[in-house]
């Protein structure tokens, strides 16, 4: 599989977790920059796995259809819709490996 895909697929949810890292604490020992580095990471990271997301999955529809007998559906693009991603990625993932 190319690694690509994985980036693509797992760099929404990686995003939320790494952004919320920064943003959940809260207390008088949470710097004071940690709330615009959270927010900059959820911005910046949405707007990238919106691009990369359907761009890796679009380059391992094509090595699927030249390597194997399933072609994933289009319906499968939704991943770039963030909070449809994991979901979607989970059953990806695992009709990928069962198939391949």
């Amino acid at each position: 599989m190319n690694p690509l895909v994985f980036l693509g697929i797992l760099f929404g949810p990686l995003v939320l977790v790494v952004s919320y890292l920064f943003t959940a604490a809260t207390g008088p020992g949470v710097p004071a920059w940690a709330a615009s580095v959270g927010g900059a990471v959820r911005l910046y990271g949405t707007a990238l796995a919106v691009v990369v997301g359907p761009l890796a999955l679009h380059v391992d529809r094509l090595t699927l259809a030249r390597q194997s007998d399933w072609v994933p559906s289009p319906i499968y693009y939704l991943v770039a819709v963030p909070f449809l991603s994991i979901p979607i990625s989970v059953i990806y993932l695992v009709r990928r490996f069962t198939s391949a």
